[in-house]
């Protein structure tokens, strides 16, 4: 009796230290993948390879001295590069059965003969960008394009004290504390709204003025400009443009997100000062991406016109089919535009007999290979600019920019203009109140009080090939 107690115990015990050991062993491969956004096995490897692939540029920039590639006055701080990068991680909570040394981790510092010698006279400019992470390639994107304004600005004592914000929020907060402690004159980014939040809370704080890359109008205010595109300010236009070439009966197709309330309130006020009101309004899902759905109640219809023929003379309904609208807005780019554009086909809509107008996010040049979408209006600002920034970047860095690595051009661009302007070595958030503006690759643009941007934004008309501007933008403000 005693020794199956005995063995009753030990066999409860035996369970007990097994589900234990599987439960660490679970939790560490479980952790290992799961980061910021969802599995990041594959981004980490990338990211990895792109500071490998950053590294060896610079080498090759050191070598040529090609234009754009001397980053003398770039400090980063917080990049970490592993000796050996590992496609796959062998689990070992203990330790047990080592047969490996364990990765470390090298800090890339500047040298005196690559990055320069950084005088204490210097204008110090902090840049917050996500480098590693999920979105490391806009960080990359935004960061080389500042080396070629760095590049251009040889003569200027510049500093640029970069941190890497991994898109946390926490570790934004706690970058944008060290680049206060580092004695910055100002900070550029960061690039998401989430981490703009925190940063701007800081920056006003202490009193130092942040030109945020986002577009979320909230975080605008007091220390504080909002460098992104603002769908008001883009919708209000093209809104303007459609009244004025005489169209009356306007409707919207809207994911129903924030976003997509504050691009409807800006049509219908736009409206509404014109005396037109909205005819019709459908609010989809953007998670679903119920299309269809939405369309068919968008045009009142179940079946597309097409197939529905009439069986004794044969006529086509489409010739004859109103949807109820002639303008319709659609805030959606790439991939879901194009699909937006064949199903409102589909189901009868005569494109571009009926306008689709839309926002600087369907600045692609593929995008017209959708046919329906050929005719399209919405507001950019002009490309000229814009293609020969391309061109020179791909040269340098042998890829293409994001599109909104104009953002970066243009900030950094502003920021060093007016540092050889300024009487006093501290930024002063009214620095950046020009009555004439600036003028950078999206074209003329200048700051609000508060601390929204004002653009001079073209109208584009999208063609099979490229981008026909029909409205220039103005030369001045008013």
């Amino acid at each position: 009796m005693i020794v199956k107690i005995f063995f009753n115990k030990l066999y409860l015990k035996l369970v007990s230290l097994f589900l234990i050991i599987f439960l660490l062993i679970f939790n560490y491969s479980y952790a290992d993948v799961i980061g910021e956004g969802g599995y990041r096995s594959n981004v980490e490897v990338n990211e990895y390879e792109d500071i490998k692939d950053r590294k060896k540029n610079t080498e090759r920039c050191k070598k040529t001295k090609a234009l754009g590639c001397d980053r003398s006055n770039i400090k980063y701080e917080d990049l970490k590069v592993p000796k050996q990068v590992k496609k796959k991680q062998t689990v070992n909570p203990f330790g047990i059965f080592k047969n490996k040394k364990k990765e470390k981790y090298k800090t890339i510092q500047p040298k005196d003969d690559l990055w320069g010698k950084q005088e204490e006279e210097s204008v110090k400019i902090g840049v917050m960008l996500p480098l590693s992470g999920k979105y490391f390639y806009v960080g990359q994107s935004f960061l080389d394009t500042m080396s070629i304004v760095i590049n251009e600005n040889k003569s200027k004592d510049i500093e640029l004290i970069i941190k890497d914000t991994k898109s946390n929020p926490l570790v934004a907060k706690k970058a944008a504390h060290e680049l206060i402690d580092k004695k910055v004159q100002i900070i550029l980014g960061p690039f998401f709204s989430s981490t703009s939040n925190e940063v701007s809370k800081i920056a006003k704080y202490n009193k130092i003025p942040l030109i945020s890359f986002s577009n979320d109008s909230k975080r605008k205010g007091q220390e504080t400009y909002l460098m992104g595109f603002e769908p008001e300010m883009q919708i209000e236009k093209i809104t303007e443009y459609a009244i004025k070439k005489d169209y009356k009966r306007f409707a919207a197709f809207l994911p129903n997100t924030e976003y997509g309330k504050r691009a409807l309130y800006t049509y219908r006020n736009t409206l509404r000062e014109h005396d037109i009101a909205i005819k019709k309004v459908e609010l989809y899902d953007l998670k679903k991406k119920e299309y269809e759905k939405h369309i068919q109640n968008l045009v009142n219809l179940k079946k597309s016109p097409k197939i529905e023929k009439d069986p004794e003379t044969g006529e086509d309904p489409l010739i004859d089919f109103d949807p109820g609208f002639d303008v319709l807005l659609v805030i959606e780019s790439g991939g879901n535009l194009k699909h937006i554009s064949a199903l409102l086909t589909y189901y009868g809509v005569d494109l571009p007999k009926v306008k689709l107008v839309g926002t600087g996010e369907w600045f692609e040049k593929d995008i017209g290979s959708e046919p329906g979408l050929v005719g399209s209006w919405f507001a950019s600002p002009e490309p000229k600019l814009w293609n020969s920034f391309e061109k020179k970047f791909f040269n340098l860095f042998n890829y293409k920019p994001i599109r909104l690595s104009s953002l970066a051009y243009d900030s950094l661009t502003t920021a060093i203009k007016i540092s050889e302007n300024k009487e006093t070595e501290k930024f002063n958030f009214k620095d950046f109140q020009n009555t004439y503006g600036f003028t950078g690759i999206d074209g003329k643009f200048r700051f609000n009080p508060d601390g929204s941007v004002q653009r001079n934004l073209a109208i584009l008309e999208i063609g099979n090939r490229k981008f026909k501007t029909v409205r220039k933008p103005l030369t001045k403000f008013f």
